[in-house]
């Protein structure tokens, strides 16, 4: 999979329009800045898995509904998600770009902690139709902040491997840190939402 480093892109219009983006801290909101920008539909890959209830779809059912909604859109989509094990054949088929967000663990766990307590505060929907609250996000085993504190290491290591095996002909943007992150939305004209 050729790498590139984002400063070759000169425009917005360098990206290619089938747009997955991965990693940690930041997918969602780059992913909805760039639908913006390039006018192309988001594709949350959380609101698809999630039903009502936080229940969660079968990956067969995953796998269905998300072939669903990329056919509806074949002239292109920016998704957002880590679901690896359910969308690697796609994004191997159909993906021209895979940028990877890859900030630190500790900035991370600070934003996703400040965005789960507006979530809960204002009442804000997530996932589909769902909406955090005190006991699931601080107090239950299925708590991402829980979920992301057992699993430090693994977070922020296993990802590039999974990126590496989905093809060798994806365009790969890493983004490296909170300051290629910024520098990626300046350089694009994306506006944080």
């Amino acid at each position: 999979m050729p790498t590139c480093s984002f400063e070759h892109l000169k425009t917005s219009s360098d990206l290619l329009l089938k747009i997955v983006v991965v990693g940690q801290g930041g997918k969602s909101t780059l992913s909805r800045a760039l639908s913006e920008k390039l006018n192309l539909p988001h594709i949350e890959l959380d609101a698809i898995h999630h039903l009502p209830n936080w229940e969660e779809r079968s990956k067969q059912d995953f796998k269905n509904q998300l072939a669903m909604v990329l056919a509806k859109n074949p002239d292109g989509w920016i998704m957002d998600g880590n679901y690896f094990d359910a969308i690697e054949e796609i994004v191997a088929t159909q993906a021209q770009t895979v940028i990877y967000v890859n900030i630190s663990w500790g900035l991370m766990m600070w934003r996703i902690f400040w965005r789960t307590l507006d979530r809960i505060i204002n009442r804000r929907p997530v996932c589909g139709d769902n909406y955090e609250t005190w006991e699931k996000s601080f107090f239950s085993p299925q708590s991402l902040l829980w979920y992301l504190i057992k699993n430090r290491n693994g977070v922020t290591t296993d990802r590039p491997d999974q990126i590496n095996r989905l093809s060798k002909d994806l365009q790969l943007l890493r983004l490296n840190g909170r300051d290629a992150l910024d520098r990626f939305y300046a350089q694009h004209d994306l506006t944080r939402g």
